[in-house]
């Protein structure tokens, strides 16, 4: 195999009818880069304001509806052209593509989410060669699709309830979603390559592990893809497979000749004492290095592959619960009989923390290795041990999965299919099976990749949701609408492929015995009843999920997240610039929304009515929005997951909606498009820890205003037992113990202990709150550090239970002493609190300083005598008074109940 050149300076030009192209781009070669998109050539050219600010995105939707044309030259010698095949090949044409070589047409795309290759052989010559592909306008494209078919029902973006993104295939959350913006990308948005070769070469290596026996035995199979220059299935005469797998003191070689009609050659490697891959918290992630290499008779080598694989095999076990009456003991009250759904890697049962991924840019192209690098370390620092790969955006890049390889992160894997009912005639029969095809195929390699999944939401949609007043299935009566792709098609194309990757139908999907697709305890289930529905947080309290695969609560992103994005003349939470960067509006506009739920727990900040929008008063209403804002998705997302982990292993998965963000925006994330922490994300560091403390209800709630007795729950996510004391305090609104009770854990490992609290506990609510706190947690306890929060051993984090919202809570004022050094490291400080009186949810926003700062803790309670050490990095200096003074610094104890209203 010989890679040819290409060109090294293209340029993109508006084509075809151009009437609406802003006269400065209309005709003009603009310099462009590739891979890359449309988008990002006009932006590095000045000629289009950055659609992430403001609201630009407005400005620049004629983009979507033009046809751009890619053009380059590249220059051949006599000798590249010596070979049996020459071919184009396309890692992603984004996505309606005509492809021209020297002004023959060569091929056309029509899936932005396949590999395409070329036969250009008889079209290159010596000398200089013009390449071209010219993309149609996608919008155009897919509502005219939308049109020949009959429309079909898709949603996600309450701004655009018709947009046609499951008429064309192509990233869903271009069209916009309720996080996103619209912005129609056109490009070669992945890497493009001349590869001229003879007589065979390598397709895709797929490693899998059918079996790892009692004695540590692991049987591997590589089933190795190629192809021959003539039809597939001709025979490769002399050609032979070599195959090595070395690592850990392990090396073996196997061979295997090529025979027709097959394009896949299987080797098996059996391999003694194998080091098994686990996901993070349950081992080790020890890799083998497998190269691959096709060689003709006299030993020369046609094409060579290696890859880095994981020796481990996963399964998901979904059994029908026993008609037992009641849970093993110490586990919650009146658990629903069911069916489970739990994933079990090397046998081992694993309880998935997480959260959903989407695409990390509006522009893929520009995410890089060591930007995803940054995210998905932030997963593992935040003790996650799992991603979901949302299905309305794209099959991530092999960095992605590569980096979860190393890192530790399961990958749940959706099929590209999201919210919408898809047509299952021809051409777009085809064209899915040949993406899922190609898809499976090239990802088959990574450990990480632990189960496919048919479609987000599609399935429930069809059963509860509207169009136009009818429930889905009403209106599309016996139209086709996507099953033939969930019962059909992926699970054919995932047995061929990867026989030992489990797949699942749907997200969320109750399995083949129960009709409804979100059935409440059955397979996973997706919660938006809560911030979409039923209101306040403690709401979650009313689930008992068997897999949570999808709930949320909305944020705004960091302070310098949203001052690169909104004006100044925009800061206010109800402005039109807040509200355009938030897209959350299937009910109700997203700021309403928020402001609406902060007021279950606070009496929301807001001006004096007289205040001009840039006076002092009405910055200071906005700076404690957004922190209140941020307390309350920290908040509710700890509520949720921390009983889901108490219902273990009735519950045996919470991968919350969402762990990333594309743009700047006010949404579900733990963190914005720059990759800062909001606090959610501290938050979540604490409640997907190893070993979870939580105040809980004795069993489910319906009834948030009154959860009944309560229970301390203990869940150990380690394969040791945990053995310690607890001291269970009653306090005082001042932050003082009323009552103490010391308790002993010891809890099994994987398990969950139950130690009920005592029922006279209950009284006094607006005066008194629930705190467990484990004797292991020091006074200093400090957990990571700043430029690496998750660094170090988290302790055990205290629990608390508030029986009332803060604002029916006389708070004490907010009283504490403070000391801040300089670390022996250049630019870290140490900035100490001790607090006098109770400090609930203190945040230190050093970013308001400095925005690229940094801090090791967000949201943290102390009782008074308690101190806590925040490690800051920042370029700028520091001082203390600048760190303890709003709105850098903050706790709740400013937004409860009146001191002149408290009994």
């Amino acid at each position: 195999m010989k890679h040819l050149n290409l060109p090294n300076d293209w340029t993109v030009t508006a084509v075809g009818d151009t009437a609406h192209v802003p006269a400065e781009i209309a005709g003009q070669a603009v310099p462009a880069t590739v891979p890359g998109c449309v988008h990002t050539d006009l932006l590095a050219a000045g000629l289009i304001p950055d659609p992430y600010v403001s609201d630009n995105e407005l400005k620049v939707q004629w983009i979507g509806r033009t046809d751009w044309r890619y053009a380059g030259r590249f220059t051949l010698i006599a000798a590249d052209l010596d070979a049996e095949r020459i071919d184009l090949a396309f890692d992603g044409l984004d996505t309606i593509a005509t492809v021209e070589l020297n002004g023959q047409i060569v091929g056309h795309s029509d899936n932005m989410h396949r590999r395409y290759r070329f036969d250009a052989g008889a079209v290159l010559r010596e000398g200089t060669n013009e390449l071209t592909v010219t993309f149609a306008a996608a919008l155009p494209h897919a509502e005219a699709a939308r049109d020949r078919h009959g429309y079909l029902p898709a949603t996600g973006n309450g701004s655009n309830p018709q947009k046609p993104h499951n008429f064309i295939r192509k990233m869903a959350c271009n069209f916009g979603w309720d996080w996103g913006p619209a912005l129609t990308t056109a490009g070669i948005w992945r890497e493009l390559r001349l590869e001229a070769w003879d007589t065979a070469r390598l397709a895709d290596l797929r490693p899998a592990t059918r079996s790892i026996d009692t004695a540590g035995r692991a049987t591997l199979d590589v089933h190795v893809d190629h192809e021959t220059p003539e039809t597939p299935g001709s025979q490769a005469d002399g050609v032979t497979l070599h195959a090595s797998l070395t690592g850990h003191g392990y090396t073996s070689e196997q061979s295997a000749a090529l025979t027709a009609p097959d394009n896949t050659t299987t080797v098996t490697f059996t391999v003694d004492h194998a080091s098994l891959w686990y996901p993070v918290g349950h081992g080790d992630q020890p890799r083998y290095d497998l190269t691959v290499a096709l060689q003709t008779a006299d030993g020369h080598t046609l094409d060579t592959r290696t890859h880095r694989v994981g020796l481990r095999t996963c399964k998901l076990v979904t059994p029908e619960d026993p008609p037992a009456p009641s849970p093993p003991p110490g586990h919650a009250d009146d658990l629903p009989r069911g069916s489970g759904m739990t994933l079990h890697v090397n046998g081992k049962p694993v309880f998935c923390k997480g959260a959903n991924w989407i695409p990390d840019d509006c522009f893929p192209s520009r995410l890089t290795r060591d930007r995803l690098r940054d995210r998905i370390t932030k997963a593992r620092d935040a003790n996650m041990n799992m991603l979901r790969v949302w299905g309305g955006g794209t099959y991530e890049s092999h960095d992605f999965y590569d980096l979860c390889d190393e890192l530790g992160l399961l990958v749940w894997q959706d099929f590209l299919m999201a919210c919408a009912a898809y047509v299952e005639d021809e051409p777009f029969l085809s064209s899915i099976r040949e993406e899922a095809r190609d898809n499976v195929a090239r990802l088959a390699y990574h450990p990480s990749l632990v189960m496919w999944c048919g479609n987000n939401e599609n399935l429930w949609a069809y059963d509860e949701w509207s169009h136009d007043g009818q429930k889905w299935r009403d209106f599309l009566g016996d139209r086709g609408w996507g099953p033939k792709y969930y019962f059909e098609v992926f699970p054919r194309v995932t047995a061929d492929l990867a026989p030992t990757t489990p797949y699942w139908p749907g997200s969320p999907y109750s399995g083949p015995t129960e009709p409804r697709a979100n059935a409440p305890h059955r397979g996973d289930v997706h919660l938006w009843d809560v911030w979409h529905g039923r209101g306040q947080y403690r709401n979650y309290l009313g689930h008992a999920p068997r897999f949570a695969s999808e709930f949320g609560y909305h944020g705004p992103p960091t302070w310098p997240n949203l001052a690169d994005s909104v004006p100044p003349e925009h800061w206010a939470w109800d402005s039109p610039g807040m509200n355009h960067h938030n897209k959350n509006s299937s009910d109700r506009p997203g700021q309403a929304q928020t402001h609406q739920r902060m007021a279950d727990d606070f009496v929301p900040p807001v001006p004096p009515a007289d205040a001009p929008p840039d006076s002092p008063e009405a910055r200071a209403a906005f700076d404690d929005w957004l922190y209140l804002a941020q307390v309350m998705q920290a908040r509710a997302l700890e509520m949720g997951v921390a009983w889901f982990r108490a219902l273990h292993p009735y519950c045996s998965g919470a991968l919350y909606w969402q762990f990333n963000d594309c743009w700047p925006v006010s949404s579900w994330s733990a963190l914005d498009s720059h990759g800062n922490r909001k606090p959610l994300w501290y938050a979540t560091r604490r409640f997907f820890a190893p070993r979870l403390l939580t105040i809980r209800p004795r069993k489910t709630s319906p009834n948030a205003t009154d959860v009944g007795p309560l229970a301390l729950y203990a869940h150990n996510d380690q394969d040791t037992p945990w053995q310690t004391t607890v001291h269970l305090h009653r306090c005082n609104v001042q932050g003082h113990p009323v009552d103490t009770q010391t308790l002993t854990l010891d809890v099994p490992p994987r398990d969950v202990q139950r130690l009920d609290v005592p029922d006279p506990w209950h009284d006094d609510p607006e005066h008194s709150f629930l705190t467990a706190q484990p004797s292991n947690s020091d006074d200093t306890a400090n957990p990571g550090s700043a430029d690496n929060p998750g660094s170090a051993a988290d302790p055990v984090a205290p629990a608390f239970w508030w029986f009332a919202p803060d604002k029916a809570i006389a708070y004490p004022e907010a009283d504490f002493d403070t000391t801040l050094n300089h670390a022996p490291t250049p630019g870290t400080y140490t900035l100490t609190v001790t607090a006098r009186s109770l400090l609930r949810d203190l945040c230190v926003f050093a970013d308001r300083l400095d925005p690229v700062a940094e801090v090791s803790d967000q949201g943290v309670t102390l009782l008074p005598g308690q101190s806590h050490a925040f490690t800051i990095r920042s370029r700028a200096t520091l001082t203390r008074e600048a760190l303890t003074a709003p709105p850098v610094l903050q706790t709740v104890n400013r937004f409860g109940r009146p001191a002149t209203a408290a009994t």
